[in-house]
């Protein structure tokens, strides 16, 4: 045990040691996660709810700089990668959509530790006109 553990431990008013020899260390398969991978998650998770899957939009959220308070502010990115009847209608969803996201980021723990900027669409890189890569 280190020293600020054991300082911890004397200062809390406990008497006996308990050391843990290494073979009885707790092995926890739970891996962290980064805050955007959190964020990531979350809104993957509206858009599969709303029936868009990694097939019509591609999803990337990353950190775009720091607010007044310190904490990163993290914005996804929405990329249309291919235009279907579904996409197109949903582009004419998006205040209700982006309503439901940011409710569901407010309902999260995820705003103690960071800001969210919202969601910022694109479309594929060289089209013009969505029927020229609609399916």
């Amino acid at each position: 045990m280190n020293a600020l553990t054991q300082g911890v431990i004397k200062h809390l008013g406990f008497k006996n040691e308990v050391k843990m020899q290494p073979e009885d260390a707790i092995d926890s398969e739970i891996t962290p996660t980064s805050i955007s991978d959190d964020y990531q998650e979350l809104i993957r998770e509206c858009f599969e709810a709303l029936g868009f899957g990694s097939s019509q939009i591609r999803l990337v959220v990353r950190s775009v700089g720091l607010n007044p308070a310190g904490l990163e502010i993290y914005a996804a990115f929405v990329k249309v990668v291919r235009w279907e009847p579904c996409v197109v209608d949903m582009l004419s969803k998006m205040p209700a959509i982006e309503r439901k996201i940011d409710r569901r980021v407010r309902q999260s723990s995820m705003l103690r530790y960071s800001a969210f900027a919202g969601l910022w669409f694109r479309s594929p890189a060289g089209v013009d006109d969505p029927s020229e890569t609609m399916h």
